[in-house]
């Protein structure tokens, strides 16, 4: 059972425990969602919202002025202080995503800084299993945001600029051996076939164990999005879990899907026994399509459908259960 302890398949689903991951403020900006939160204080207030809503797992991004990535080592730490104040238990997870003009040195750096003190060490870490890369419009005033112009090509105009973020094999191996020194869960973000390939290297190169946790993560809304990565639709959520099961049938796994058409995304890994990612780093808009509230009501969303298929919504207790059996996190 993806998730559980009995080692079954996800394809049939039960009532065993499902954790609802809020990813609450990565990816997006406030022209996407005027309440995408940046500062700690924010995050901290959307994260509570989502704990009593049913999220067990809290996933941020460190935002710097403007909401610019950032990996201040002060950021975190005032946002996780700030959040395990006031719900001292929820597991909170952070990104390892970073710009092509980012070292993985830094996020190591960070990682380590965060892992001097028990009060901001996280929990678990998302590696992406390859590099990311998308073909982003260029859209009016990216010249005056300081957003790079892409150059004529043999005088045709280009629409799209080429955006990377990367994760070379010795990054990720890098990544995995600082999770591994300070006690830190990673989560394998699989993007693609490709990316369960990597994982399946990873596991015979014995750098990852027999049930990791993963993050199912079908980033592109659609086909033709200029994302590189697995689209949001069941479709492809089924060939990419039919892979992991067949290849690691130990891995445990949350997914989502991007923007609205994720909703049926998530649909299928509730239905199939997985668990679930919400929040404004996949989605802005409701399943209806009316703009979101906030993460909160996404998260009451999600749990209000793993009710109506008769499973429950885990405690932060089932999570560290499941994300790490066998482990204290």
């Amino acid at each position: 059972m993806v998730g559980g302890k009995s080692g079954r398949s996800p394809r049939g689903a039960d009532a065993s425990p499902v954790i609802i991951a809020a990813a609450v403020n990565g990816g997006r900006d406030r022209r996407d969602h005027p309440g995408i939160p940046y500062t700690p204080e924010e995050v901290a207030v959307e994260a509570i919202a989502c704990v009593d809503a049913g999220a067990s797992i809290i996933h941020i991004h460190a935002r710097g002025r403007y909401g610019a990535w950032s990996a201040s080592p002060a950021w975190y730490s005032h946002a996780i202080r700030r959040i395990r104040h006031y719900r001292p238990n929820v597991l909170i997870s952070l990104t390892s995503i970073r710009p092509e003009t980012i070292p993985v040195d830094v996020i190591l750096g960070l990682i380590t800084t965060l892992s001097n003190s028990d009060s901001t060490r996280p929990d678990l870490i998302s590696v992406n299993l390859g590099h990311v890369m998308l073909w982003e419009p260029v859209a009016a005033g990216d010249a005056a945001a300081g957003r790079p112009i892409p150059r004529p090509v043999r005088g045709i105009g280009l629409h799209r600029r080429t955006v990377h973020y990367p994760n070379s094999y010795s990054d990720v191996v890098a990544l995995l051996d600082a999770c591994r020194t300070h006690g830190i869960v990673p989560e394998l973000g699989i993007m693609d076939l490709g990316f369960v390939s990597n994982a399946v290297t990873l596991h015979e190169d014995r750098l990852i164990g027999d049930e990791p946790w993963c993050l199912v993560e079908l980033d592109s809304p659609r086909y033709g999005a200029g994302a590189q990565v697995a689209p949001s639709s069941t479709e492809d959520y089924d060939v990419l879990t039919n892979r992991i099961e067949r290849y690691l049938p130990g891995a445990r796994w949350a997914a989502h899907g991007s923007g609205r058409p994720g909703f049926a995304v998530i649909e299928r890994a509730l239905a199939t026994g997985a668990h679930l990612r919400v929040g404004f780093e996949d989605s802005v808009v409701a399943p209806d399509g009316r703009r979101a509230n906030g993460n909160a009501e996404l998260v009451g969303w999600a749990a209000g459908r793993v009710r109506d298929t008769g499973r429950t919504v885990a405690t932060v207790d089932h999570a560290h259960t499941i994300v790490a059996p066998g482990v204290t996190v």
